[in-house]
């Protein structure tokens, strides 16, 4: 019997490891304010995936229903605070801009189509402030092709990230990181990559479990009605 359940508990393990899920490779002790509420910034740019931004978002949202613990803010990529979403369908109004935006705890960076990724991609202040900010987070987050921003900066350099199936040829276009394919998300020390849209709440879920543990992270997820622990298997096969 006890045989079985060892057996059982392996072919879960093997499973769990190929479902997409979580690949975590450098550990990392994360020393968040206790005085204060934890800053997470949010960069926005015009043309930014709703989802990627939205999802997160309402994940921190959510996490302060229970704990109220995180200072939660966009910050525009331009001195323009006015932000047209993907689609031209929502107008937001960011907090603040990359000029006068607080230090992060937390910097999340949702992603856009390849062409708009080649843009914002060739602003140097806005690359220039996603470097400096983070040089002091205790967490980067990026969300679909928020990860070939965050990999253009050089930051992913010998690290393990992936990004939107659809753009995954463009993130092995940087030699010196590890891409996972088929992955939801990825963890690799602070660094959180997630693969596209709707991973974005796993990344920040992950981010939940890693402060707060898993019980708050999968309570959170339960009230969104979302499946945190979903696999990439739905994915055509090539």
């Amino acid at each position: 019997m006890k045989k079985v359940k060892f057996l059982m508990i392996m072919i879960v393990m093997i499973v769990y490891s190929k479902s997409g899920k979580a690949q975590e490779n450098t550990k990392t002790n994360f020393h968040f304010p206790k005085e204060k509420k934890i800053n997470v910034g949010v960069l926005v740019y015009d043309g930014v995936e709703i989802v990627d931004t939205g999802g997160p978002i309402d994940v921190f949202v959510k996490a302060n229903n229970w704990n109220n613990n995180y200072n939660i803010y966009t910050v525009s990529a331009t001195e323009n605070k006015n932000i047209i979403m993907d689609g031209k369908t929502v107008n937001l109004v960011s907090k603040y801009n990359i000029f006068d935006a607080p230090q992060a705890d937390i910097l999340i960076i949702p992603g856009t189509s390849p062409e708009i990724v080649a843009k914002v991609s060739a602003d140097k202040k806005m690359m220039n402030w996603i470097v400096n900010q983070n040089n002091k987070t205790q967490m980067t987050l990026s969300v679909c092709t928020g990860g070939l921003i965050l990999a253009n900066t050089g930051l992913l350099d010998g690290r393990s990230a992936t990004t939107h199936h659809w753009s995954i040829h463009e993130l092995k276009a940087h030699p010196k990181i590890n891409v996972q394919e088929k992955k939801r998300f990825v963890v690799d020390g602070k660094f959180l990559t997630g693969a596209g849209v709707t991973s974005g709440m796993d990344v920040a879920l992950e981010a939940i479990e890693l402060i707060h543990g898993k019980d708050v992270a999968d309570d959170i997820a339960h009230g969104m009605v979302y499946n945190r622990y979903g696999t990439m298997e739905f994915l055509p096969k090539k």
